[in-house]
């Protein structure tokens, strides 16, 4: 019998669409063999490995409100990152507790990077908690995490849509589901506004016309602009079964407090790969 892989991949409040994706899988009686998560990913792939399903996720979720974002997201600075994390992790402990990867229902692996080689690093021993926390600490917002003798920050910057370790794992099909969103759309206003930044500052301050870039805007862009060609290199390497791809809807990284329409997208989305997957499995 074939073994089926899910790969969820990074994207911020958009990876809450991964459990709309789970909860139509799960209702469809899709099986899944193992789970790959990276960044968001790795946190809804850990939760669902640990055997919770989809519509007890969704219930956590959404009790989630701005404030609660703006207080785990940007809260006082830290010196190696804007968040320590605390919050991040007492939020994680809710669902993953004290879990080990012995004790999950469902083989898993969470992806993260070694910031000081590069390095992908697959993190599958020890506390799910911490490898998540790990695999979700995007640098210069989240305090790099130590793991078994290594710094490792977000596994979305070496491999947003972790494919090929599903299949190193054993997966004869993969289900890949990518929630990052394309920056194609913004590339243009984009290439401006980093021209403008080669006219000297003082012109800036002058001309009330000309505005510098909002620094948070521009961060998350410039990060998107890179995973998104990193992730369409490694597509065309690995080639999943099936991919999801969630389009539709103007969602910021912070965005967690709309997790009903964010959902609802992954839901309408992986609907209509259902009838595809089914005949793959079938045959």
């Amino acid at each position: 019998m074939r073994k089926v892989g899910l790969v969820l991949g990074s994207g911020s409040a958009r990876g809450l669409a991964h459990i709309g994706v789970l909860k139509v899988l799960h209702r469809e009686g899709i099986p899944i063999d193992l789970v790959v998560g990276s960044s968001m990913g790795a946190l809804i792939g850990a939760i669902y490995a640990k055997g919770i399903p989809p519509d007890e996720m969704e219930k956590t979720f959404q009790r989630l409100t701005r404030r609660w974002t703006i207080t785990s997201f940007f809260p006082t600075p830290h010196i190696s990152g804007f968040v320590g994390g605390s919050m991040l992790e007492r939020f994680l402990h809710t669902f993953l507790e004290n879990t080990d990867f012995c004790d999950m229902k469902i083989p898993f692996t969470a992806v993260a990077t070694d910031v000081e080689t590069g390095e992908e690093i697959m993190l599958r021993e020890g506390s799910v908690k911490k490898a998540v926390r790990a695999s979700m600490s995007l640098p210069v917002v989240f305090v790099p995490v130590r793991y078994n003798g290594r710094i490792v920050v977000d596994g979305g910057l070496v491999n947003p849509l972790p494919v090929s370790i599903a299949k190193e794992m054993g997966a004869d099909v993969t289900i890949a589901c990518r929630t990052m969103p394309n920056p194609k759309e913004n590339a243009k206003s984009i290439k401006l506004r980093m021209k403008n930044w080669k006219i000297p500052l003082d012109i800036f301050v002058r001309d009330g016309r000309i505005r510098l870039p909002n620094m948070k805007k521009m961060f998350f862009q410039t990060l998107s602009v890179m995973e998104n060609e990193i992730l369409d290199s490694n597509l065309q390497k690995a080639n999943p079964t099936v991919l999801i791809e969630l389009k539709g809807g103007s969602f910021k990284p912070a965005d967690f407090h709309r997790a009903d329409e964010i959902i609802r997208i992954g839901e309408e989305t992986t609907e209509r790969v259902i009838p595809t997957l089914k005949g793959i499995l079938k045959g």
